[in-house]
């Protein structure tokens, strides 16, 4: 009887050490990304994590046609993987197939990534340029490649929105 209740706690913490293991990945934070670059940066050569199923991929300067919206719906119906949605018109292309003054529909932000991510907020970001990454996924569906940043760069861009957010809650602000 003694061996049985020896593999037993044997087997019990093996279980546990795996288990600890997934938790500790789980819990790793994992590099920020932004979906939309500097105009000066080439979109090509920075890494990205296009999916497997990426077709119709096009590396294009932008302008963001407005702010992004949540694809959750106010109450959570509706949602899907994609966490928001925003509109782009083309200004020139550098990679694929597009045409300049082409208005595009995108998504970004995965609900399944875990991670921090930055995208064009306050009115000074609405107005610039940009240098991004479009590709189809398998559902047909047009997405914006992330690509990794600093955490400096995620905290600039948080501080930034977070400002602005401030400005905007006072009484009285119009845009």
């Amino acid at each position: 009887m003694r061996p049985l209740k020896l593999k037993i706690a044997l087997v019990a913490i093996a279980v546990v050490a795996v288990e600890a293991t997934h938790l500790v990945k789980a819990a790793e934070p994992k590099v920020p990304v932004a979906y939309f670059l500097g105009q000066s940066s080439d979109p090509a050569h920075v890494p990205n994590n296009l999916p497997g199923d990426a077709t119709d991929v096009v590396v294009a300067k932008v302008r963001v046609l407005g702010r992004a919206s949540w694809m959750g719906g106010r109450h959570g119906e509706g949602i899907t993987n994609d966490i928001l949605f925003t509109r782009v018109k083309i200004i020139e292309v550098k990679e694929g197939t597009a045409e300049v003054g082409q208005v595009l529909g995108v998504r970004m932000g995965l609900r399944n990534d875990f991670r921090e991510f930055s995208y064009p907020h306050t009115p000074d970001q609405l107005a610039q340029e940009y240098a991004v990454l479009i590709y189809s996924s398998g559902d047909g569906l047009r997405r914006l490649a992330a690509f990794p940043i600093s955490s400096s760069q995620y905290v600039d861009w948080q501080t930034e929105v977070q400002a602005y957010e401030r400005q905007r809650g006072k009484p009285g602000y119009r845009e």
